[in-house]
């Protein structure tokens, strides 16, 4: 693909990081001595975005260092793409994947190679609609999709980064025929791990946790993940097809943009068992980012508040969450 393709298999790899304040290290102070081991409930707090704007990537960075994100994912087309590679090299902890740009963006290869993808003035689709009706009909082949998306990875593997996982602009990756070509590109490139993007958040506890027009936007979000909760078996055929791993539960669609912290405290506190990622968005709505198309503006100061509030990490300690990353879970 124009000279760029993904050369051997990488992992990611890394140390959970686990809440605790007993002295040992055991979860919760726990002793040898106790009855029986509850079902342990792993959590990746993933922020998106991250090369999106300078005051995103610091606010990741802030957050990490505080303890409340575990995971980002780096857009190679990002306007902060190299701010957010000078502060990802200093934060070892930090898992870090690559969040695959379909839309919005201008695009990382050529855009000779792209027919069909690129418009005249050099940009990717606007929207996910537009792209998803042009892959449906037709005019863009996957072939297409899958240079794109290598010339995405490749760019972040080539400044020396192991990306730990694979997700999507928008969740695009819904899409099976776009799926198929992340997939490819994860097998190429040796990544082993794609966000599950099918959310399970309570609609039920959510509605009464907001109010007004939040209460307006939560039910258009959960309509939306409804109506993609369709490929969620092809999905998971197509991945175990290709021996990909993906998180057991996903939350975060639905209250995009509507967060609060009795929303996030309920959320937490009905974790199953099993590995879970939480999809976040923090930044600073700063003169760069209101540059920028997004519809993600204040809320990015409200979902950063809420993470570094003391209440979210008492309530990640109280409910004895263990705070991880993909590539902890690299095999």
């Amino acid at each position: 693909m124009g000279g760029r393709s993904c050369s051997g298999k990488q992992h990611g790899c890394g140390l959970a990081l686990i809440l605790s304040d007993a002295p040992d290290g055991r979860q919760g102070g726990e002793t040898n001595c106790s009855k029986a081991a509850k079902p342990k409930r792993f959590l990746i707090i993933n922020a998106d975005d991250l090369g999106y704007t300078r005051g995103i990537n610091r606010t990741i960075a802030h957050c990490h260092l505080q303890g409340v994100v575990s995971s980002a994912t780096l857009m190679a087309s990002g306007n902060a793409f190299e701010d957010a590679l000078a502060r990802v090299k200093d934060l070892p902890g930090l898992g870090v994947g690559v969040h695959l740009a379909l839309t919005e963006l201008r695009p990382v290869a050529p855009p000779r190679a792209l027919p069909g993808l690129v418009s005249g003035q050099g940009m990717l689709p606007p929207t996910p609609g537009v792209l998803f009706r042009a892959v449906l009909e037709g005019a863009i082949s996957r072939k297409v999709l899958a240079t794109e998306l290598e010339w995405q990875v490749m760019k972040i593997v080539d400044k020396g980064l192991t990306p730990t996982h694979l997700d999507t602009h928008k969740h695009v990756h819904v899409l099976p025929a776009i799926l198929e070509s992340v997939i490819h590109v994860a097998d190429q490139c040796g990544i082993r791990w794609i966000r599950n993007p099918f959310d399970e958040t309570s609609v039920a506890s959510s509605l009464l946790s907001v109010a007004g027009e939040n209460r307006l936007a939560l039910c258009r979000q959960y309509l939306k993940t409804r109506m993609f909760s369709i490929f969620r078996s092809r999905f998971g055929r197509l991945l175990r097809t290709a021996g990909l791993r993906s998180p057991d539960h996903f939350f975060g669609t639905m209250i995009t943009g509507i967060w609060n912290e009795t929303t996030i405290r309920q959320l937490v506190s009905r974790l199953p068992a099993g590995l879970n990622e939480l999809m976040t968005h923090p930044g600073e709505c700063d003169a760069e980012l209101r540059l920028q198309s997004t519809r993600l503006r204040e809320s990015r100061e409200q979902e950063k508040e809420v993470l570094l509030a003391p209440a979210f990490r008492d309530s990640l300690q109280s409910q004895q969450i263990i705070l991880t990353h993909y590539g902890d879970h690299a095999r």
